[in-house]
């Protein structure tokens, strides 16, 4: 290995060809980082390894795919076993070696091999398990999970650098002992695709397509998953069934899709609809073809993840309804930048006002626009975020 040539391995479940999220966030990172001049390893599922687009893929074996939940436990563990296998084979003495969160604790798993082949450790945090789980089950899972809690605890003690989505999970992982010196903040970026605003004929298109080309299109675009609150949007939805001139589209997949699905047909919301995933080629035209999006997440999770969907409403240059926490990150945020508004959830009533009060003034929606836009072009892009991946790299290197 030349000393021109730095070394980095990544290692998360999943990675190109996967659509997870987490695989096209690393995919664009670990692409970017290679034509920067790192030499990027993979450590991810998969049957053949291979190298692609300058990124070398070491597979673990199996595949991303899994049923129920004794299956995802039965590949998780797999994959946590071949990844151990493989750093120990593979990682050298000045390498960096970057775990994230697929599957949780991970980072447990594997930073005591890497550190003993030599290699500076980086956790990239996407969540913080198991902190997410007593925050679903409550209580009666805390202390049965204490000793898993603890081993994340040395994890991220022992890294040399803690990298967390935002504020709040930053101070998650400060309280439980990270120096802060050693925990740097930096959002997930929008998909580049979006960097270029899409065409105003392809979203008149996509508007027509969806055969909502007049109404005023409230969207929730990517995972419907358990940390993200619904009830407050199908409360607002409910107050707005009257006003054939207002839509909601539910634009994704996830764990609670069937839910969502069973209550709209039961609240007779025939103003909501339910539509599959956007590829990422489509995604710019998509996310433009709505007049607003909504971001959701449940109080009890404000600290644990960061709803990274935000980063795409932003590069759509789209005004924002958060339901969530009023005084939580997202809601600093759009404060902040003036590109929307935060409501506590259960108040389906102001969202509801909000929605026809936007749909009544297309300037206000255009000033937030363009202001939601500008804030994407701050803080969200991959460019942005490459530069400071490299940064955090090359300070883990040197790191002692």
């Amino acid at each position: 290995m030349s000393a021109a040539t730095p070394r980095v391995f990544f290692v998360n479940r999943v990675y190109w060809p996967s659509t997870a999220a987490t695989a096209q966030l690393l995919t664009d990172l670990a692409e970017g980082l290679a034509a920067h001049g790192w030499d990027v390893n993979i450590v991810a599922v998969g049957e053949a390894s291979t190298r692609h687009n300058g990124v070398t893929i070491h597979r673990t074996g199996g595949c991303d795919r899994h049923g129920g939940l004794v299956s995802r436990a039965i590949n998780y563990g797999r994959f946590r076993r071949g990844a151990q296998r493989l750093l120990a084979s593979l990682v050298a003495p000045g390498d960096v070696v970057v775990v994230m969160t697929d599957p949780p604790l991970l980072g447990a798993a594997v930073t005591d091999i890497a550190v003993k082949c030599g290699a500076r450790v980086v956790h990239w945090i996407q969540d913080i398990y198991p902190e997410i789980l007593t925050a679903h089950l409550g209580a009666i899972v805390a202390l049965p999970l204490n000793p898993l809690r603890a081993l994340r605890d040395v994890a991220w003690l022992t890294a040399s650098r803690c990298v967390t989505l935002g504020e709040d999970m930053a101070q998650t992982v400060a309280a439980r002992g990270v120096p802060a010196d050693r925990i740097t903040i930096l959002p997930n970026w929008a998909p580049r695709e979006l960097h270029a605003p899409a065409a105003s004929e392809t979203i008149a298109a996509r508007r027509a397509a969806w055969g909502v080309a007049d109404k005023f299109v409230v969207a929730y675009s990517g995972n419907l998953g358990r940390v993200h609150e619904f009830t407050t949007v199908l409360d607002a939805a409910e107050r707005l069934k009257a006003r054939p001139d207002i839509v909601f589209l539910f634009i994704g997949t996830g764990a609670r899709f069937a839910a969502v699905s069973t209550a709209a047909r039961s609240r007779g919301l025939d103003n909501l609809r339910l539509l599959p995933p956007e590829s990422r080629a489509d995604l710019p035209a998509a996310l433009a073809a709505a007049d607003a999006h909504l971001v959701t997440l449940k109080p009890g999770f404000a600290r644990l993840v960061y709803p990274s969907k935000m980063a795409g409403v932003l590069a759509a240059g789209r005004p924002v309804l958060f339901v969530g926490p009023t005084d939580g990150e997202i809601a600093r945020l759009i404060a902040r930048e003036e590109c929307g508004a935060a409501f506590a959830p259960a108040d389906g009533a102001a969202l509801a006002a909000t929605i026809a009060t936007w749909r009544a003034d297309p300037t206000i929606r255009a000033q937030m626009g363009l202001r939601a836009r500008a804030a994407y072009e701050r803080q969200f892009t991959l460019e942005a975020a490459l530069a400071q991946w490299d940064a955090i790299l090359h300070r883990a290197q040197a790191a002692p």
